[in-house]
Parts: structure tokens; C-alpha cells; sequence
């Protein structure tokens, strides 16, 4: 992620096998949000990351002028607009993702093309890609390695590694390729069903899925003829399959945000239970280890505005 993708709360999600009584009460259970708030002079923020333990929520801004956007980070719900990157000319910035040393990456977008970023301790780091007319940067790790793809005119795209230890090189990942996900090791997945191991051997999947996300340890794919969510783990065993499309995000426990059957709207996949949002929402960007869950959602009920950005815990 789609890193392409909150909050210090922490909420534990027990689940225990349950009699029909207490099922009936556990199915009852939804998610709530607490909105994040835009900085001052900002017309509106959007979340696009969080950190899986610390909770810290990266963004981008919307100028209230007009002009375009700044990268926001959210510490404890307290936003704090990065500065420019020292790069010439005006433009927008936005923070797609973030580890839980506080590592940073995202991408600026301004008058002289489109560079990926890394932030850290206070001071930028410029990432090198190859000739292209976008950047999407999709995770990050703990050593603060990034992954994403540069995507060109002709509407290719080429899967793009930047390690935190040669921050001034990248590594390509191969044209229609990208990663969906890296982990502490260095070990990433290709959306090709490829499992790079970081002594470099690889493991491909089973069967014909559709990759969608990797994040810590848990590989969620589709398998589009079937209509089901199938989970891997890293040595290319299925762990699980339901019902359902679209992982957007797990967490180490493997509570997960899905699309269940005959709705276009996601829920929170709970041992083998969904669970909805109070807010109706086909995305989100990312759970914390303490069930903390980051989307982007219609505010004031309609979609003729702008979604914002807020945080979710499970109330029952």
C-alpha cells in the first residue's frame, strides 16, 4: 500500500470462541471515529499511513488558498505540517508512510517533476528514480528501506527499492512489478505473487491470486474466481480463506479491514466475524498492533465534500 498506508489509544480485540449468546453480542459490535484534525490554515487533511505500534498517523494537508498540500504528521492527534523539501520551485507534499522510528516517506510533486523523499531526524533525504512522470511510495520497514513504483508516460510502470543504507541508489524491482509490501528482514512481496526472501531465493504462490498487501508476515491476495480473501504466510502456505475482497490492512493478530460479500463497503474482519464502521467507507489505510484502524471518510454525510481523515476503535 496502498503505502502507500494512528493514534497513541490502544484498544485490545479479544477473541474468544463464543455461545450463541455472546455471538449475537460480538456481531453487535462496531467501529467509531474520532476525527483527525486539519493544521490551522488548512482546509482539510487527509491520512494515507500509520505505524503499526507507535500509532503515529502520516498525511498531506490541503492549503485553505488552494495552492496545493503539505505533508502533515499526527503525534497523539496533534498535527504538525513537515516543512518544504529542499527542492526549487513551488508544489505539494505528501507523506504516504512512516515506521515506528518515526521514518518517513513520502513524495513532492512541483514545477520541475516529481521526487520520492525520505525524512529523518529532522532532515530530508532526496530518493533517486528513473526518468518517470509519477512516484508512489508503498511501505516501509523498521531499518527504514522503502519500496514503490515510478510509473511513465506510456503507462508503464517499474517496482522501485530504496535502502535506508545507500540512500543516494535505488534498485528496480522489474517493469509491471511492484512491491506490496516489506518487512523487517527485507524480505518484500511482488503483486506478481513473488516472495523475495532477503538471501534473495524465492517462493511463488500456489495459485493465480491477486496480490494486494504484505505486512507483518501476513500475505492478503484475492482470489477473484473463488470471491475470497486468501492469506498466505511467508513460506507460501495459505493460512486462511473466507468470504470477502480486498484486504486493505492487517495487523499482527490478524484482525484485518476487508470488503465482505454483497457490499462495496469495507469491515473489520474480526476472528470470523465483520464488524462495520458507523461510517459507511470502501478504503482504509492501515491498523496499528492495538487495534487502531486509519481511513479516510464523508464527514458530514455526503460526498459532495471532501473526505478527512480519522481514526477508528471498536465499541461494543
Amino acid at each position: 500500500m496502498r503505502t502507500l498506508t494512528s493514534i497513541a489509544l490502544i484498544l485490545a480485540v479479544v477473541v474468544v470462541p463464543a455461545a450463541p449468546a455472546a455471538a449475537a453480542a460480538q456481531a453487535a459490535c462496531t467501529w467509531r471515529v474520532t476525527a483527525l484534525p486539519a493544521p490551522a490554515g488548512y482546509s482539510h487533511a487527509v491520512a494515507n499511513g500509520v505505524a503499526s505500534v507507535s500509532g503515529t498517523v502520516v498525511g498531506h494537508a490541503v492549503r485553505a488558498d488552494g495552492t496545493g498540500r503539505d505533508a502533515v504528521v499526527w503525534q497523539n492527534g496533534s498535527p504538525q505540517v513537515l516543512p518544504k523539501p529542499p527542492i526549487a520551485g513551488s508544489g505539494s507534499n505528501r507523506a504516504d508512510v512512516v515506521n515506528n522510528q518515526g521514518v518517513i516517506a513520502g513524495v513532492w510533486s512541483g514545477t520541475n517533476g516529481v521526487t520520492a523523499w525520505r525524512y529523518r531526524a529532522g532532515t530530508y533525504e532526496l530518493l533517486p528514480a528513473p526518468m518517470t512522470m509519477g512516484i508512489a511510495v508503498t511501505g516501509i520497514n523498521t531499518a527504514g528501506d522503502i519500496i514503490g513504483s515510478s510509473f511513465m508516460l506510456s503507462g508503464s510502470s517499474q517496482g522501485l527499492l530504496w535502502k535506508a543504507a545507500t540512500p543516494a541508489q535505488y534498485t528496480s524491482l522489474g517493469f509491471s512489478t511492484y512491491a506490496v509490501g516489506i518487512d523487517d528482514a527485507g524480505r518484500y512481496v511482488l503483486n506478481t505473487g513473488v516472495i523475495v526472501n532477503p538471501d534473495g531465493s524465492r517462493i511463488t504462490l500456489s495459485r493465480q491470486v491477486f496480490v494486494r498487501l504484505y505486512d507483518r508476515g501476513r500475505i492478503l491476495t484475492d482470489d477473484l474466481a473463488k470471491k475470497t480473501v486468501v492469506e498466505w504466510n511467508t513460506s507460501g502456505q495459505v493460512v486462511r480463506e473466507f468470504s470477502g475482497s480486498y484486504g486493505h490492512a492487517v495487523n499482527t493478530a490478524g484482525v484485518l479491514v476487508a470488503t465482505p460479500p454483497g457490499t462495496p463497503y469495507v469491515a473489520v474482519r474480526n476472528g470470523t466475524a465483520w464488524e462495520p464502521f458507523t461510517v459507511r467507507m470502501t478504503t482504509s489505510e492501515g491498523i496499528t498492533d492495538g487495534n487502531v484502524i486509519v481511513a479516510n471518510y464523508d464527514h458530514d454525510g455526503t460526498t459532495a465534500t471532501e473526505q478527512v481523515a480519522g481514526t477508528w476503535q471498536r465499541g461494543c
